[in-house]
């Protein structure tokens, strides 16, 4: 992007092979979601052919890199900025410094959301998580806004598969939160984001505020290319400085 009138081209990389584990449709079906969240963008999806299933504890967000390392290296070549399909924001910072580009975590960029629309927050996760949420929460800078992080009973193939299902009990873990202090809530897996209508849903049932963070990603991705306007991109020599 060279000009500030250019569309930004936004890469969503997933971090999983979704395209195996949940069908080519499955992607399709979120590419067009995407392209509808973020209509003053280009917006691409990618998913590996490598990597975890899905992204459901330590070990399976330190394989990211690996999977993803190759690919980042030509990311400068198609677009302006990517935006990682996890929660997590696995390698969000390895894969910046190979990519020379601004990689946006969609979990950070809907937690810090979440701090402007209210006082206090929760995160609603699939089950299982990865561990951690409060210590990367703590580093954001917002722990005196977290109020918990609750599991739905719900693992992202249940999600994928037949997520209707599980609304109640998701619902059910919402009104909970905000009955302990929560007047915002995230969603903190996308497999939840990408429910149609979750966000409305959750919010009629709840009475609160509901953060889709890949919205909140989305935007801040299209938001960095601009900031970053005129800089050059690519792969960052090791003596680079000021590349985040």
């Amino acid at each position: 992007m060279t000009d500030l009138s250019d569309r930004p081209r936004v890469l969503y990389q997933l971090a999983s092979p979704l395209h195996k584990t949940a069908g080519p449709a499955v992607v399709a079906r979120r590419l067009e979601m995407l392209q509808a969240w973020a209509p003053s963008a280009d917006v691409a999806i990618a998913s590996p052919e490598e990597g975890p299933n899905a992204i459901e504890c330590a070990a399976d967000a330190a394989m990211v890199f690996p999977a993803l390392r190759e690919a980042a290296t030509q990311w400068a070549d198609h677009y302006d900025a990517v935006l990682i399909g996890c929660f997590s924001d696995p390698a969000v910072d390895a894969l910046a410094e190979v990519s020379g580009l601004p990689v946006i975590g969609a979990g950070e960029a809907g937690i810090l959301a979440a701090t402007q629309l209210g006082e206090r927050f929760s995160v609603l996760s699939s089950d299982p998580t990865p561990p951690g949420l409060r210590r990367r929460i703590r580093g954001i800078g917002v722990e005196g806004s977290f109020v918990s992080e609750v599991t739905i009973g719900a693992s992202v193939a249940d999600l994928n598969r037949d997520p209707d299902t599980y609304f109640p009990q998701i619902a059910a873990q919402a009104r909970a939160c905000v009955a302990a202090g929560a007047d915002v809530l995230v969603l903190g897996c996308f497999a939840l984001s990408f429910m149609p209508d979750m966000p409305a849903r959750l919010a009629a049932a709840t009475g609160v505020p509901v953060v889709n963070p890949v919205i909140a990603g989305l935007k801040a991705a299209e938001a960095a290319v601009l900031y970053r306007a005129g800089l050059p991109r690519g792969p960052v020599s090791p003596n680079a400085k000021g590349v985040q």
